[in-house]
């Protein structure tokens, strides 16, 4: 497997995914996508340029499919680019991964598990 200039991530550019009985490529650069949110089955996923592409399988599949430490399931119906985290603020009570322009919530299990794999803590 490539490794990406400063050695932590793979420089993977694209990921296979089987939707339904075929086969596509996502084309898109992964250190583009900025997050995946799951709604009612279908999946989103973002992208910088605010480019936002819909595929139709679970979001646990995608995490699979992934680069292992690229992504972070912050929240259930979240995967977030590790990458992409600007900061972290609270709202109220809630927890909020800052992506860009985004506030994704974080779940307050994942929070901790989150701050630690960021080395905030």
């Amino acid at each position: 497997m490539k490794q990406s200039i400063n050695g932590n991530l793979p420089a993977l550019t694209s990921v296979e995914i089987r939707n339904k009985n075929t086969w596509f490529i996502c084309h898109y650069l992964l250190k583009n996508t900025l997050y995946f949110e799951s709604d009612n089955g279908l999946i989103l996923m973002v992208m910088k340029n605010r480019k936002q592409e819909i595929i139709d399988i679970p979001l646990i599949r995608i995490e699979k499919m992934l680069p292992e430490g690229m992504f972070f399931r912050v929240h259930r119906n979240y995967l977030v680019n590790k990458a992409s985290i600007s900061a972290l603020r609270y709202y109220r009570t809630q927890l909020l991964a800052i992506v860009h322009d985004y506030r994704i919530p974080v779940s307050r299990r994942r929070g901790r598990i989150l701050l630690e794999n960021l080395d905030l803590l």
